[in-house]
């Protein structure tokens, strides 16, 4: 059969309904820490669609300058979709300034969400999901570890669900 006309497994469809409350649109904030600096706050949008019949998740983060919401200081593009092959997530991200990151993605427990990847020199860094439907919020928490053994926060979003 041709390329692209065939239909996606109910087990694959079933697999993407776990990132179902992530489709939307969230606003919050971000609180970036620096090691030896003050924190970096940047108001944080966060743009979520399901594409191609809800196989793929489509993710735009935006985020600006508080003092100037002209101003974007952080802008990624970012596709979620599960392999059935390798029975897992993949997330692969997008920066605008060229840079892009193949990372894991796993679905811990229900809104409960872990990715990450492998930085140079053996660092690690990773990042923590929680949603909450009832409260309409994202919690995110990103942590860095140079060793993959003693980790540190260095990001906190905090977004609430706009539709």
């Amino acid at each position: 059969h041709a390329q692209g006309l065939g239909k996606a497994s109910d087990a694959l469809k079933q697999e993407m309904q776990k990132l179902a409350y992530f489709a939307g649109k969230w606003k919050g904030e971000a609180i970036a820490k620096q090691r030896n600096g003050p924190d970096t706050k940047v108001i944080q949008e966060e743009n979520i669609q399901y594409k191609l019949d809800n196989t793929l998740l489509l993710i735009e983060g935006t985020g600006r300058n508080p003092d100037n919401l002209n101003e974007i200081v952080f802008n990624a593009l970012a596709v979620v979709n599960y392999d059935e092959v390798s029975k897992q997530f993949k997330f692969r991200s997008h920066l605008k300034d060229g840079k892009q990151t193949d990372a894991y993605f796993k679905v811990i427990s229900e809104n409960h969400f872990e990715w990450g990847f492998d930085v140079p020199n053996n660092a690690k860094i990773r990042y923590f999901i929680t949603l909450d439907p009832k409260a309409k919020t994202w919690d995110e928490i990103g942590e860095y570890s140079a060793d993959g053994a003693t980790w540190y926060s260095f990001i906190q979003l905090k977004l609430t669900k706009l539709d």
